[in-house]
């Protein structure tokens, strides 16, 4: 997986392929008992596959920088690569793109990170090797919010197959108490920490630093439990359909895309309900999954919360809530704005189409006349082909970040 252009992998101590690696069976409440030397052996295995795993992936160079080094390009390549890389702290290896390992275990004792952070950083074994670490740790004292997540636990962990629902949870708060009795929170500032509360209302964080911090952050911040959908679609269609009577400043305007024409209409009435559709089935579904009213991430937008009058649509089997953003484009605005459904429309100016240079005011089927070589390319590629006197949309993400 990757995010913002930063390539990442998560190395999860309990993923099936090492639990079989290490000869392990399922794992109940005993095998997390600190007084079972023979499962503490076990666990040290796993945790050991997973770091060996993961430092290959750090440490693995892809096609491109093989051939860079092979060619005596290995300066320019490394020059590249730091230059996008974190300037304040030892990210990854030096790579065109950082790469982004989640070394994923509980790494609750002081001495199972000190064991981390030196295979990681070792100058000996990792010599030449400049590998950052953030521990990451997450708190939470919200009963509610446990009790869910918990359920949420024993319906997705392999761990608690062929158990009755009592005995699941049961089996995992017994876990859960094995993991206190040696449970020792971050407190040396020395180091890089991010301590996330209650699934990330709220956050501490402690010598982060640099670019990577713009990405990492946020996107703790971002993840959670909990699923929502999300909806992307084009504006409706502005050129009219020639069987409408419209005068010449509506003709004008619609070919200008600053109105739908009567298609446009039309496909922004089927969206609205579309929307509504999805939307429903959306929170009936979520009433079986997790449903919280913690205020937490977990909960997404509550309808508690909603500026939407909702008296008026005894359609609507359950109210339900939803962010919507569009350009500041009219064509776009009115694609979004449904009588049935009064969603606030939030106007974002960085989704307004790409200034068209020397093209600007033509349509792309203008634009394929004037110029044919140039629309071959836009069509072979439209994320690397660059507007006449204008970017294109690569160099807009690149440079954004």
């Amino acid at each position: 997986m990757s995010r913002e252009r930063h390539e990442a992998q998560v190395e999860d101590t309990s993923t099936s392929e090492k639990v079989e690696r290490a000869d392990l069976g399922s794992c109940d409440a005993k095998f997390f008992d600190p007084n079972n030397a023979e499962a503490a052996a076990l666990r040290e295995k796993v945790a050991a596959m997973a770091m060996e795993d993961m430092l290959k992936w750090l440490d693995y160079e892809g096609p491109e920088e093989q051939e860079n080094n092979n060619n005596g390009n290995s300066l320019k390549a490394s020059f590249r690569r730091l230059s996008s890389s974190n300037s304040g702290s030892d990210w990854g290896v030096c790579r065109k793109y950082s790469r982004v390992a989640i070394y994923d275990a509980t790494n609750s004792t002081k001495a199972r990170r000190d064991w981390v952070l030196e295979e990681c950083t070792c100058p000996v074994k990792r010599a030449g090797k400049r590998t950052g670490v953030i521990f990451v740790e997450s708190l939470c004292d919200d009963q509610e919010l446990l009790d869910q997540n918990f359920q949420f636990k024993i319906q997705n962990s392999p761990d608690f197959k062929g158990m009755s629902k009592e005995e699941a949870i049961a089996d995992l708060r017994s876990r859960v108490e094995k993991y206190e009795s040696q449970y020792e929170t971050i407190s040396d500032d020395s180091r890089s920490y991010i301590k996330i509360y209650n699934l990330s209302s709220k956050l501490m964080v402690n010598h982060i630093y640099g670019r990577m911090a713009k990405v990492i952050v946020p996107a703790l911040m971002a993840w959670n439990i909990g699923t929502r959908p999300v909806f992307i679609c084009r504006a409706g269609q502005t050129t009219d359909d020639g069987n409408t009577v419209v005068n010449a400043n509506h003709r004008k305007a619609s070919l200008r895309g600053d109105v739908l024409g009567h298609t446009g209409r039309r496909f922004t009435d089927a969206l609205a309900e579309y929307i509504l559709s999805e939307g429903i089935k959306f929170m009936e579904n979520r009433e079986n999954v997790v449903s919280l009213d913690t205020g937490t991430s977990v909960s997404g937008l509550r309808h508690s919360n909603s500026s939407c009058d909702f008296t008026d649509m005894p359609s609507l089997e359950m109210p339900f809530s939803a962010h919507i953003m569009t350009s500041t484009m009219p064509r776009a605005i009115e694609t979004a704005t449904w009588e049935r459904l009064p969603f606030p429309v939030h106007q974002i100016s960085n989704l307004n189409p790409l200034d068209k240079g020397d093209f600007t005011g033509m349509e792309l089927e203008e634009i394929k006349e004037a110029d044919p070589d140039w629309y071959g390319k836009l069509e072979q590629d439209p994320f690397r082909t660059r507007y006449v006197q204008a970017l294109h949309i690569r160099v807009i993400i690149v440079s954004s970040h």
